[in-house]
Formats: C-alpha cells, structure tokens, sequence
C-alpha cells in the first residue's frame, strides 16, 4: 500500500467529514438550502475519492472493519441534517399505535385524534390523508417512540440498521468473488447518508430485509428467504414486486411463509386496515411528481394520472415478466425490478434512488451513480421553503435530475440491445488458466513477469510467451524458465490471438511482460467466474511499482473505467473465458486497441468485472511526457472508438503514431 494512496484516501474521508460538519454550523441553520446544496456536492467529490484510494493490500476481514469504521465516522457528523417531516408521521403514529389506537382508522387531521395531537403532530405532511404504511412498519415506529419519544431515536435506530445492510453487502461481494470495496459505493454515498442518517427515512428497514432475503436466497435457506421477504413487505409495500420471481425460482413450496408475518402483524389493525388501500391510492394511484416516464406520459395526455399510471404498469409488467423469464440470478434480478420499478414510478422522491444503491455496489454501473449526484438538486425544494412557500421542487431541477441518468443509461443499454434482450450465456465453472505474455524484445523484464506467472496459486496450466519476433534474449530467457513460446508477426493483439489459439485453457489471463503477478490472481479470477456464471471476463487491476500522485491519477483512472465502464487496458491484466472469447471470433486481431476491441466484445456477450488489484507493472512509459502522454492515449481511444463506429479499421495507422513507426 503506497504512502500516496493511504494519504489520498485519509484526505477524501476528511472532505466527506467536513461535508457532513456543515450541517451543525450556524450557517447552515440560517442558509439551509445552499449550505445542503453544496454538502451534497462535496460530500460526493469525497465518497468517489474514498472509493478510488481505498487502501490496497488488506485481507478482507481489515477491509470489512475499516469500512464499517469509515462508515460509521461520516454517518456521525451527518445525523446534524434535519429530519424529513415524515418522521414526525412516524413519531405521531407509533405513540397511537402503542396506546391500542390504529393509525388507519382515519386521516391524521380527523376529530377522533384531537386529543392526541401534539408537536409532531402539527409538523406531519398529508394529514388529510390515510397513512401507506403498512402494519410492521407501525409497530417498529411504535417500538421505536417508546425509546425514546424523538426524532433523534429513529435517527440512531436506522443508523445501526444501515450498517446492518452495509455489513450485508460485504458478505454478499465476498460470496460473489467481488471487490469489498465496491460496499462504499452504498456506504459513503451521500443520497445515502443523507436519506438515513440526515433525514432518517425507515426505508432502510426494508433494504435490510430484502437484502437479508437475497443473501439466504444465495445460501439455498429458502425458508428464511421468503420470511424477510415478507418481512420486507410489511415495512414498505413496493417491496412485493420480488414475489413473482421468487414463486418462479425460488422454490414456490415456501411460499406460505410470506403470510406469517402479514397476519401476525395485521391482527392488531384488523378492522381498519382497509384503508391503508385508500391511502396508497391517494398516494401512488391519484399523483404525479418526479417520475421520468409517467411524468412523460401524463404530460402528453394532458394530465390525465389514472391513464398515465395504467400505461407505465404495463410497461412495468412487460420488464419483470422478461427478467422472470431470462434472469436466472435472484440479486440481479432483484436489481432488475426494482430499478425499473423506481423508472416507472409515478412518484419519485430522491431517497427511492436508495433501494437501488445497495446493488450498484455488486452490479458497478455508471447511470445510476450518476443520479445519486444529480438527485442533490432535489434540495433545490429548500429555497421555497425558506421563503415562506409551500414545498415545491422547480421543474428544471427535474430535468437536472434525470436527464444526465438517462443519457447514460441508453449508452449503456446498448450491450443489452446488442445481445437481443437474450438472457446471459451460464457460462461453466472453469478449471484450469493460461497466462499468455506478448513479448518483443523484453529481456529486461520477461524474468520478474515469468517467475510471478510459474508462482500463482492455484498454478496456471500453461505459460504462453507470444513472441513478435524479438532480437535480444527474451525468448532465451522464456523458454530457459520452462514458458511455451509461439512466434508471431509483431503486433499485441496478433501475438495473444495465436496464444489463445494454441491454448486449452478454460481462462486466459493477458499479462504483459514489465508485470508481476501476486501470488492469489489465479485465486481471484477463478473464484469470480466460478460464482458468477454471466461474467466472461475482466481485469485484475494494476499498481505501478513506483509511487507519485500523477502515477496514482492514472491508477484511479484506470479503476474508474473499468470499473463503471467495463473498458479495461491490457496492463491491467485482462482475463477471460476463453470458450466466449471464441464464440465472438476470437481475439482481435488488431496491432493496437486489441485491449479496448477485447472489452467491447466482452460486453457484448456478457458482463465483466474488475478485481480489487494484483498487479504491479512498470512505470517506465510515464516517466517522460506525462501530460502528452495522456493526450496522445485520449487521442488513439477516441479516433479508434469513432472509427469503430463506422466499421473502419484504422489501429494500423495508430500503431504506427503509438509507436513512431512506419
């Protein structure tokens, strides 16, 4: 772990820390909009470097306490946000539901509750309307009052309760061969610190449950599976889209078990409970605010909600039906259906983006993180507030909010386009890896690079040097430490397509010759495509073996890429099955861009991943030029991706630039 990175990393803590402070200073009681506005921000420029810096070389049990720690740091500072006015609905409803009143009998503001009314009861929204939450939620808002009658319990409550999710989803990363530190992408988002800590919104009861519910799902206790699904069901209602899937593929016998905890916690509100129907109606059924296709639609029909909410329930219908149909992963199909259910909502409050977090941690994509940075604008409501208005979220704020995501989300659906919306290829457990190093004129290197290969563990089956024709010692050297040599015409990516072609391997691991292995690469690869049969590849992630802040940008660059982008570069060390590999054409067979030609083509057969690092390569290109290094690679990438486009192949003439060679 480099002294660099663990000072960058303690850094971003600090700009997220301080984010959060803000909300106990003077100014921000005074300036609650712009001081929140602008927490918001900064608190995400922090949690994206926190992510980046996070510290290398930790088991994973060290990476597990520190992030509960970090998480726990931020979560601190960040309980000085204010509530949201919905807590005192759930103060003012837990203290009647403990007394033996229901909740549901009548709206909030009717006569029958005059004698109960109090503090919290004037700042409540919608008292004219039936409460939506259901039965379980009442009794944990009740249990939770007669703590401790104030809105600082529920805070503290859910806070511990989110670092129940966040230890969760470490334990469901490991279970899937993932990088940990994937979990902060939930952990130090500031919509979810904002959500949970600030406002204290109980959404992350249900979280809690769901997740609870898929990882038993992944241990095959179906049981208990549908028993947190039920339970995650009674907090919040939206939570019973997962049902169907789980009556298709996981073990519908069990079923049964989702009315345990309806009718348990449905015996004290019997009587009244109906019309929680009428509050989800008024609510859900009868309302448009925020939502980006049924705020679409119901603008072109002129406002009319009932039709605008029949058309988006089909479309939702015709989504699950397809990811019952064609995902046979339980947590990605969770994902599935509970992104596109957020998508068609015709309500859309920035704390829903929250149910979606916890699976960006496990499937990393760059559309949904980009609308945890641009739901900030949502605090853009604050300034009618502060003017003595009524609450009131500008429509251009909207537009700020959505439309960023859904640029994003079309670029990246177009792999799913290019696929047909088929399901994912369940691609084998694999057995046995080769390690292909394209090699001209590499003695210098070529000894550290093999010695690292013949040292993994599980041990590679073959090692393959694909020699483009080198003229000092490296072929010497490689055949002198027992590596197999194949001779090629020079060119990277036609050295490693004749290695994969002469390979029979499951796996293929590229590793160029100025870098080194560690030991548990073999490890990582294997176990990460053993337990996630849709994945057909990826990188390891690199580390130069020199450490300055310029090498630590290209670093954090490179795990942003490939990481939200799935666009990795050779020297990151890309692997792949080798079965899919062939099953598109096989390896590029292009001199330059074979590394970026190789991610496109991964993606468009399946998903891929990044690793949490092993290797370590030479910084021997970026010791001179830094800056016009950058540029020139920015320039290949983009002339070559825009070539791509319109089917021309132009990486010989890159080659050529690259290498300065005609």
């Amino acid at each position: 772990m480099s002294s660099i990175r663990s000072v960058c990393f303690v850094c971003s803590l600090i700009v997220v820390f301080f984010a959060a402070a803000l909300h106990w200073t003077h100014w921000a009681a005074m300036n609650r909009a712009s001081v929140t506005l602008l927490s918001y921000g900064i608190m995400f420029i922090g949690f994206i470097g926190t992510w980046l810096c996070f510290p290398d070389g930790l088991s994973t049990s060290r990476k597990f306490g520190l992030i509960l720690l970090i998480s726990l740091i931020v979560r601190m500072p960040t309980m000085g946000v204010p509530v949201s006015d919905d807590v005192y609905r759930y103060l003012w409803e837990g203290k009647i539901t403990a007394i033996g009143e229901s909740p549901y009998r009548f709206p909030a503001d009717h006569g029958y509750y005059d004698s109960h009314r109090d503090a919290y009861w004037e700042h409540m929204n919608h008292k004219d309307k039936f409460t939506v939450y259901p039965p379980l939620a009442e009794l944990v808002f009740a249990a939770v009052g007669g703590i401790a009658y104030t809105p600082w319990m529920f805070k503290l409550v859910f806070v511990i309760v989110d670092l129940c999710v966040i230890s969760v989803l470490i334990v469901l990363l490991k279970q899937y061969g993932m990088d940990v530190r994937n979990a902060i992408f939930y952990a130090l988002n500031p919509l979810t610190l904002f959500a949970i800590a600030g406002e204290a919104h109980f959404d992350v009861l249900m979280i809690l449950a769901i997740m609870l519910s898929l990882l038993n799902v992944e241990k095959r206790a179906y049981s208990w599976a549908w028993l947190w699904l039920s339970i995650a069901i009674q907090i919040k209602i939206v939570a019973i889209v997962l049902v169907p899937y789980y009556l298709w593929h996981c073990n519908w016998r069990y079923g049964w078990l989702l009315l345990v905890p309806l009718m348990l916690s449905s015996l004290v509100f019997l009587d009244t409970l109906p019309n929680m129907l009428q509050g989800l109606w008024a609510f859900g059924g009868m309302n448009a605010f925020n939502g980006p296709v049924h705020g679409v639609i119901n603008y072109m029909l002129h406002g009319q909600v009932i039709w605008a909410t029949g058309i988006v329930t089909v479309l939702y219908g015709l989504v699950a039906l397809w990811t019952i149909r064609t995902v046979k992963n339980p947590l990605k199909a969770a994902y599935l259906l509970i992104s596109a259910l957020v998508f068609f909502l015709p309500v859309v409050h920035y704390w829903y983006i929250l149910w979606i977090l916890p699976f960006i941690a496990l499937y990393p994509g760059l559309s949904w993180l980009v609308l945890s940075l641009t739901s900030g604008v949502y605090f853009t409501s604050l300034y009618s507030v502060e003017q003595g208005g009524t609450w009131h979220l500008p429509t251009w704020s909207m537009w700020v909010m959505w439309l960023p995501f859904l640029l994003v989300l079309v670029y990246e659906l177009r792999f799913v386009a290019a696929r047909r919306f088929r399901p994912d290829t369940p691609w084998p457990k694999p057995e046995t890896l080769s390690v292909l190093v394209p090699t001209l004129n590499e003695q210098d290197q070529i000894r550290n690079c093999l010695l690292a290969a013949k040292s993994l563990l599980p041990r590679a089956e073959e090692i393959i040097v694909c020699d483009g024709g080198s003229t000092d010692q490296t072929v010497a050297i490689a055949k002198q430490l027992g590596a197999r040599v194949v001779a090629t015409k020079p060119g990277r990516g036609t050295q490693i397509r004749k290695g994969v072609e002469v390979s029979h391997s499951d796996v293929a691991l590229v590793v160029h010759a100025d870098c080194v292995c560690d030991g548990n690469v073999s490890q990582k690869i294997m176990n990460v495509l053993a337990r996630n049969p849709d994945v057909v590849g990826g990188a390891v992630g690199q580390r130069f073996a020199t450490s300055n802040m310029r090498l630590l940008i290209i670093e954090m660059l490179n795990d942003a890429r490939a990481t939200l982008g799935g666009a990795s570069f050779g020297d990151q060390g890309q692997f792949f099955r080798t079965a899919a590999i062939k099953k598109i054409g096989g390896y590029p067979d292009y001199p330059l861009m074979e590394d970026v030609e190789l991610s496109l083509r991964m993606q468009k057969i399946g998903r891929t991943v990044l690793l949490d690092s092993g290797i370590c390569n030479s910084a021997r290109q970026w010791q001179q030029g830094f800056i016009k290094r950058i540029w020139l690679i920015i320039k290949l990438v983009t002339v070559f991706r825009l070539n791509r486009m319109l089917r021309r192949d132009v990486t010989q003439k890159l080659y050529a630039i690259y290498y300065g060679r005609k």
